[in-house]
Formats: structure tokens, sequence, C-alpha cells
């Protein structure tokens, strides 16, 4: 498991809402857009992303800094590799990584950014994480970059590792937005996942409810600002791995898809 340090981005005004942009659709993202998707675009290495860029940001003068961070985001970075997302020259929150590298156009950007990796925010204290590490790049990385690999060799990662099994519950009290229609959803469907069929109230008790997530049926990274949810029609709840399986596409996926994914 590496950590890795980004700067939410590049423009000051844009970053806090960036970073609301980032938790909300459950995805950390770099610039450089215009380049493309880097999965069709024969990226061997460095030198590949290099030419890349200067040719579809003719006149751009970090050319290293892009593809340090490009590469890192494509090629470098893991599952389950830990970003501290920087706001205001601050570690602002930390997420966790659960996808392998995607590129978004169009109205899929956060705030004109394109290479991006789904993941998911924790409830690691940001600050205290960087604090841990030094406050150092690892060795061959550079603090100018978007993104950079943290010097993570004085962290007690089974420390991390324990903390990281909460996430699950910080991401679905943001997603969700209102408790009342997450009440209300498992009220009315209880506490059963509606993919795998597990039950947390058999199996944890009147804790069970508290565990399991409610799942927005219609993307909520995809609707327009404030709307009205019917917890009935619009909420299903899923445990935490299904959860996360089903954000792995964007727009989430089906849910009869991964019941058949389950299934086989």
């Amino acid at each position: 498991m590496n950590i890795w340090r980004l700067m939410s981005h590049h423009d000051e005004d844009d970053q806090k809402e960036s970073l609301k942009m980032m938790i909300a659709r459950n995805r950390i993202a770099v610039g450089w857009s215009n380049s493309g998707d880097l999965s069709t675009a024969g990226i061997n290495n460095k030198d590949d992303i290099s030419a890349l860029i200067t040719r579809t940001h003719p006149g751009i003068s970090s050319v290293g800094h892009g593809r340090a961070s490009l590469w890192n985001l494509y090629s470098e970075m893991e599952i389950d590799d830990l970003v501290i997302v920087v706001v205001d020259n601050k570690a602002e929150s930390v997420f966790q990584v659960i996808g392998n590298y995607i590129y978004e156009s169009g109205e899929k950007q956060i705030i004109g950014y394109s290479h991006q990796r789904p993941a998911v925010l924790t409830n690691i204290d940001a600050d205290n994480l960087w604090r841990e590490s030094g406050g150092q790049f690892a060795e061959g990385q550079n603090r100018r970059w978007a993104l950079a690999l943290v010097d993570s060799g004085n962290i007690d990662k089974e420390e991390i590792q324990h903390q990281e099994r909460q996430r699950y519950s910080v991401t679905s009290t943001v997603i969700e937005r209102n408790p009342s229609a997450r009440e209300a959803c498992i009220t009315h469907r209880g506490s059963i996942c509606a993919a795998c069929e597990f039950n947390f109230t058999d199996k944890y008790g009147i804790s069970g409810p508290d565990l399991i997530h409610v799942h927005h049926v219609n993307d909520l990274s995809l609707s327009d600002g404030q709307h009205n949810v019917d917890p009935i029609k619009d909420l299903i709840p899923l445990c935490p791995n299904c959860h996360a399986m089903i954000h792995t596409e964007r727009p989430a996926m089906d849910l009869e898809k991964l019941r058949r994914i389950i299934i086989n």
C-alpha cells in the first residue's frame, strides 16, 4: 500500500469545489485532459506521456510535471493505495483507491480534469497522516507535481489499515446526503443487501441497520443540484462490498448486472 499526495486542482478558486466533486463521484482526478485517454494512446513509459502532452497541449511549460503526475496516476498507483488530497495547501481528506485508471470527458470531468481513478473517502485524518510521513515525498518525487508519492517508511501501516475498515460509513454519509431518506429506505426494505442478500440484522443484531449502505438507483453525481428523493423508489440498501463494486462503473452499474456478476 502506497500513500500519495494530490493537489485537488491547480486553480486555487476551484480546489474546494473539486474536492466536493471527487467525494460525490467517488473519484480522484488530475488534469492535462486534452491528451485524451491514456489507455488507448499506446503509453508504455513516461516519455510517451511527455510526447503526448507536448502534442496536445502546445506551449505548455509544465510538461515534466504533467508527465510525472499522469504516469503516477496511470501506471504506478495501485488499488488500496491512500491519497491525501490537498486544498489551499492543507492536507484536507484521505481517499482510498478502489479501481483502475479511467478517462472521463465532457460533463463527467471534475472541473476540467478527465484523468481519474475510482476512490472512496475514508475517515483517516489527512493532516495526521501527512505529519506521520514527516511531510516528506519519496525519493525521485517532487512536491510541485499534482500527484506525488509520499515517503511512508515511518508510518505504521497496520494502524492505517485498521482505520481503513471504517471508511465506508464516512463515504455513505457523504453520498447519501439525507439521513431521513436513508432511514426510510431501510425501514421499508430492511438491512438486506439488494445485490448479494447479506442480512446485516441477522448477522449483527440491532447494529445491523447502522452498518448497511444506501445506494441511489439514479447516480447522485449525475443529478443537477438539490432534488427530491423517494426513499422507496430511488434508494436501495447495499453492503459495503457491493456498494463499492456498483460504483466501479460510471454511471453506476445496473443492479441486475451486479447480481449476474455475483451469481457467475
